[in-house]
């Protein structure tokens, strides 16, 4: 009768046990923030237009896990991205013209790649942009006018690339 009546107890004890996780598990997933599927197709096309197969680490790359996982990556509470570190990682080719797209983003770092190509005119719509590190590619052409739109950037990095500023850009932004 003893063991019966343990078995029942820590049968009982094991129910509440698994009922507590799975509803925390349950108030855990609620709790992810929806992401912006314009995000999600903005990093796929900088990974597909960068050789991404063959970046230094290219963690949950186009996977199905949430953005934030992605190598790189952070985003806001609301799940979309506000930060896309991914300076010396082997990333070659051309910067797409959707990461435009990417209107929440404060920082987009890229230095220290095999970037090549003109620097797309589409970045000048991330209005939130503050740092915008480019350096040490391998960009070429004008430098868009359109990043003059960027009344937020704090932080515009682009040494050891072959870029020439236009007269227009020069006066906006004060450089000599």
């Amino acid at each position: 009768m003893r063991i019966a009546y343990a078995n029942a107890y820590m049968v009982t004890i094991l129910i509440l046990a698994m009922s507590a996780l799975a509803a925390a598990l349950v108030a855990c997933d609620q709790d992810l923030p929806a992401e912006s599927p314009e995000d999600r197709a903005a990093l796929v096309a900088l990974y597909n237009a960068t050789d991404g197969d063959n970046w230094t680490d290219s963690t949950n790359w186009l996977s199905d896990r949430p953005l934030y996982e992605w190598y790189g990556v952070q985003t806001d509470d609301n799940g979309r991205v506000i930060y896309l570190y991914l300076d010396n990682n082997r990333l070659s080719g051309e910067i797409p013209p959707e990461l435009g797209n990417l209107t929440n983003l404060d920082q987009l770092i890229l230095f220290s790649n095999q970037l090549s190509g003109e620097i797309p005119a589409e970045l000048g719509n991330l209005s939130n942009l503050q740092d915008l590190d480019l350096g040490e590619n391998q960009l070429s052409g004008k430098i868009p006018a359109e990043l003059g739109n960027l009344a937020n950037l704090q932080n515009l990095v682009l040494y050891e690339n072959r870029l020439c500023i236009s007269a227009g850009l020069r006066d906006l932004l004060d450089i000599n």
